[in-house]
C-alpha cells in the first residue's frame, strides 16, 4: 500500500522535468543517458563521477516507475560521459545512438583505430601508472 502511495506521489513531481527542460534550452545541443538503479549507483555517485572528470551534468531524476535514473550531458561532452559510465562498469540502459556506435575500437572498412579510443586506453594506461 506504501509503495503505491509513493508512485502516485512521483508522478506529482513535476518541478524537476521543469528545471532539467529549461537546463537543456540554456545548454545547448544536449544527449540524454538512462542507467538502471538496481546496480547501486545514485544521483548523486553519477554526478560526482562525472563532474570529477569534468563533465557538466544535469537534470539527474528517476522516471516515474523509478527503474531507470535518466541525467543529462552536453553533446560536446557526451563520449566522455559513455567512456567513464562504461569504465566503471555502469550498467547503462541508454545512450545516444550516436556515442554507442563512436565508441566501436575500429572502421570497419579501413582497420583504423578510432581515436577516441587510443586516447582513452593511453589515459588509462597512465591513471594505472600513476596508482602504482
Amino acid at each position: 500500500m506504501l509503495d503505491k502511495l509513493l508512485d502516485i506521489g512521483c508522478a506529482f513531481d513535476w518541478i524537476t522535468p521543469t528545471v532539467a527542460f529549461v537546463q537543456d534550452f540554456f545548454n545547448g545541443p544536449v544527449s540524454d543517458f538512462g542507467i538502471s538503479p538496481h546496480a547501486g549507483w545514485g544521483c548523486s555517485d553519477i554526478q560526482h563521477l562525472l563532474n570529477r572528470n569534468g563533465v557538466r551534468v544535469w537534470g539527474l531524476m528517476y522516471n516515474v516507475s523509478g527503474d531507470m535514473l535518466m541525467f543529462t550531458v552536453p553533446k560536446t561532452q557526451a563520449k566522455w560521459a559513455y567512456y567513464l559510465l562504461q569504465r566503471e562498469g555502469t550498467p547503462i540502459l541508454y545512450a545516444p545512438a550516436d556515442v554507442i556506435n563512436s565508441s566501436k575500437n575500429t572502421n570497419k572498412n579501413t582497420g583504423i583505430p578510432n581515436p577516441f579510443e587510443v586516447v582513452f586506453n593511453f589515459l588509462d594506461k597512465l591513471e594505472r601508472d600513476i596508482d602504482r
